[in-house]
């Protein structure tokens, strides 16, 4: 399955000329010593080879375009922010973690450099030592000016969130994530993981309603159609639950939770006899149930659209019975059965709109 991106947000970082050349003659005066003998000569070699690589990339030439702006700018907090940015992004995280620090002695209240000061601790599996970074962006931005518009406050909220989540404290989590909201309504992961958070607190049926909202910005997420298919089972509602494993199984077909739930329901043709046995025994709400999650597990199968059709006739109702013909006629084009019963509801339809439309107009 798909892993669910982290919001990021471009902010400033840095670092002073001196900082920089302190860090290098650091990080020469220590390859002196490695350079001895025959295995440190190679470590020496294979450091040299990756240094050369990234050097090379597009986020080395960055790095060095970058470094050149802060030596001739040591007081701009914008480009050492920058820099660090980029330095992160080529794996440096050490490098880029001293970058930021040097620009909080600069501007001690830039909101970016503790926004991705947090943001490298987690790219640097550290993810515990993000927290105090996450908490001093939402002090800073606490004012009416930023408090519902502030992209890195949401960020910072968004992590704080994922950070409590993890430490199973669903409550913090919950509310870092509902505050994350405010500011930006259309994050689907921050449904998700608000989901996770509230279904921890045995809030199965907000849960569901987070994630349905998710889902409307990012149909394609299938964590959340898993995640849902799972709430929904809990509830014992077999026909959403269904439904959302397939849509899971289809947007990752190679995930296994999906298709082990779907297994777990067994095939669509046991639900179809089950309904049968339903209808017989005169529960006619247990079989339509069990004949929806039967076409939600096997969309083709004509039998339990046949089915399902012929529920609908019993049932009065000749719209919707003759809409799930035509969509087994589909299916099975050839299918006479279907054709004489389309044939046989179409005039009866027909007349019930006739009927509904005068009496509209009569109305009037």
């Amino acid at each position: 399955m798909t892993d669910v991106g982290t919001k990021t947000e471009s902010h400033p970082e840095g670092r002073d000329r001196a900082g920089f050349n302190l860090w290098l003659n650091l990080i020469l005066s220590t390859l002196v010593v490695l350079v001895v003998g025959a295995g440190a000569y190679f470590g020496y070699a294979i450091y040299r080879d990756r240094e050369s690589n990234f050097e090379a990339s597009a986020a080395g030439r960055l790095v060095k375009m970058l470094q050149t702006q802060v030596r001739k700018n040591p007081n701009d907090v914008v480009i050492r922010v920058r820099l660090a940015e980029a330095l992160s992004g080529g794996g440096k995280y050490s490098e880029a973690t001293s970058q930021l620090n040097e620009a909080l002695k600069i501007d001690p209240k830039h909101v970016g450099a503790y926004l991705d000061l947090g943001l490298v601790a987690v790219a640097a599996n550290k993810a515990a030592s993000a927290e105090p970074y996450f908490k001093k962006v939402v002090e800073l931005t606490d004012s009416d000016q930023y408090k519902g518009v502030d992209p890195g406050r949401e960020t910072a909220l968004y992590h704080l969130g994922l950070l409590a989540l993890d430490q199973k404290q669903y409550a913090d989590a919950a509310g870092f994530f509902k505050a994350a909201l405010v500011i930006r309504k259309d994050a689907s992961d921050t449904y998700y993981y608000l989901a996770k958070a509230l279904q921890g607190l045995g809030e199965t049926d907000g849960a569901i309603q987070e994630l349905e909202i998710g889902v409307q910005f990012d149909p394609g997420f299938a964590e959340a159609h898993y995640l849902l298919g799972e709430l929904y089972k809990q509830k014992k509602d077999d026909i959403n639950a269904s439904y959302q494993f397939v849509k899971a199984a289809e947007l990752a077909p190679e995930a296994d939770p999906p298709q082990q739930a779907l297994a777990a329901f067994g095939p669509a043709s046991a639900w179809v006899e089950k309904a049968r046995a339903s209808l017989a025994a005169g529960n006619p709400t247990e079989a339509l149930n069990q004949i929806l999650v039967a076409r939600n597990l096997d969309a083709k199968s004509v039998e339990a659209a046949k089915l399902h059709a012929e529920m609908l006739v019993q049932a009065a109702k000749l719209k919707d019975a003759l809409d799930v013909y035509s969509q087994a006629a589909v299916l099975d084009p050839k299918n006479t059965e279907i054709k004489a019963q389309i044939s046989a509801l179409e005039p009866q339809v027909e007349a019930l709109l006739k009927a509904e439309a005068a009496k509209k107009k009569s109305k009037k």
